[in-house]
């Protein structure tokens, strides 16, 4: 049993304290008499489960005041020549913050199998953030920045299973461990009247300053992906007439072939906000993973590889606030024509279609060869006492991404906001390594 008091100058007096507890047991079953019939396949059975709270106060100082900032220019000249620095408010203050608490409930266990041979660890967990810290939605009207407040509660809840072999035949030795995880991820209260906390603007791209591409509601994942959905290009006049005869919602004013066919969900015959659905989220369903490790007389040799699936990235390095910008090579399949293109519209000065869809949606899905490391031990051909260890290596990381992600790197985050993921804002991808060592041992 655990039990933590914390305080924090981050809150106002009579906020400034939490105490959070935790406690976990376990039974090891296979001590028990009674399990005696089942020793001889099973080494070892561990039931454990537990229980506790954690306190997150990790904002910016001083949230719970009315702060003034310093960096306000005025111009009191006729004729602009003379810049002053004035004050203005900061923030909203909330007098009433206070720490934001994580409570996490773990079941699980640890068996091993055929003299240590196989080995089994299981957890399923559920996790539930309350009062989470976030910054409220404020009108630009207000005048000053918005304030952070206790804005709603976030539950996770997966599984997380590993499973690993041991053995040996004759010299060969080898080692085979395999990993999985799941995790599904839910907004189960927003402390507002809309229970919507709406994302930033303008992050996807420039000319989406009236959308958000981005949000957390109640009964979603937190972050997920919102904007309106596409049946793919018109290819040509007929079919642009035909979808306004049957009623259907257009967002250009003037639509021809190469433009995108946006879906008018409520079919009242325009686009607008209440078209907009549920386009995913960058939270993986699953993660894996898998290590291998051979020994065969003095040679070794060790792979690590890592992946997800289940989770949607969005590319928001695609300016379409005009067309004099760079493009990917994916702008090379746009549409030129009637059947060249059903997913890139055409290039054109009008960036209407661009609104965010799920034309700047792909699957995250990747499987990547992280580590893949050659060794040889040397010391039994130098054969000295005082040498026990004298392992000549080569390793190489980030080996090989198997992803049909047409990006830089699958495997991104996004720290503007730090509840949303999978939003890749073009970050620099990472380096293949090659590295030569050795290890010595006396």
């Amino acid at each position: 049993f655990i039990l933590r008091h914390d305080g924090s100058s981050n809150f106002a007096s009579g906020h400034r304290y939490g105490t959070f507890p935790s406690v976990s047991a376990g039974w090891i079953m296979t001590n028990e008499s009674w399990m005696a019939p089942v020793r001889s396949w099973m080494d070892f059975l561990k039931l454990r489960g537990s229980w506790g709270q954690n306190g997150n106060c990790n904002i910016d100082n001083f949230q719970y005041l009315a702060t003034v900032s310093l960096d306000a220019p005025y111009d009191f000249t006729t004729g602009g020549t003379s810049i002053s620095t004035g004050a203005f408010p900061d923030i909203i203050p909330n007098s009433d913050l206070s720490w934001e608490k994580s409570e996490q409930l773990n079941l699980g266990l640890d068996a091993r199998f055929l003299n240590q041979r196989l080995i089994l660890g299981f957890d399923w967990y559920r996790k539930t953030t309350k009062d989470w810290l976030v910054n409220a939605p404020t009108l630009d009207s207000y005048g000053t920045g918005s304030p952070v407040i206790n804005g709603g509660s976030v539950r996770n809840q997966g599984i997380e299973l590993s499973l690993s072999w041991y053995d040996r035949v004759g010299d060969f030795n080898y080692s085979v461990g395999v990993n999985l995880a799941t995790n599904s991820n839910k907004v189960t209260s927003i402390d507002n009247s809309d229970g919507i906390i709406h994302g930033a603007t303008n992050v996807i791209s420039q000319n989406l300053s009236q959308y958000n591409a981005y949000e957390a509601r109640v009964g979603k994942p937190i972050g997920y992906f919102t904007g309106i959905a596409s049946e793919g290009i018109f290819q040509n006049q007929a079919q642009i007439d035909a979808w306004k005869a049957a009623g259907n919602g257009i967002l250009q004013a003037n639509p021809v072939p190469g433009d995108v066919i946006f879906v008018d969900r409520d079919h009242n015959g325009m686009i607008d906000d209440a078209d907009k659905t549920d386009l995913g989220n960058g939270i993986p369903k699953f993660t894996y993973g898998i290590n291998v490790n051979l020994y065969w007389k003095n040679f070794d040799l060790g792979i690590v590889g890592v992946g997800q699936a289940g989770n949607k990235i969005v590319q928001s390095y695609r300016n379409q606030s005009n067309s004099q910008v760079n493009y990917t090579t994916a702008i090379l399949n746009r549409w030129t024509g009637e059947g060249t293109s059903d997913k890139m519209p055409r290039v054109t000065n009008d960036n209407i279609n661009w609104q965010f869809s799920d034309l700047y949606l792909q699957d995250g899905d990747f499987f990547r060869i992280s580590n893949l490391t050659l060794g040889y031990n040397f010391a039994p051909l130098i054969n000295r006492k005082w040498l026990s260890n004298c392992r000549l290596y080569f390793q190489v990381q980030n080996v090989f991404t198997f992803t049909k992600y047409d990006g830089m790197d699958p495997e991104i985050g996004y720290g503007t906001e730090s509840w949303v993921s999978g939003v890749d804002l073009g970050f620099y991808p990472r380096s293949r390594t090659y590295l030569f060592g050795v290890n010595l041992a006396f």
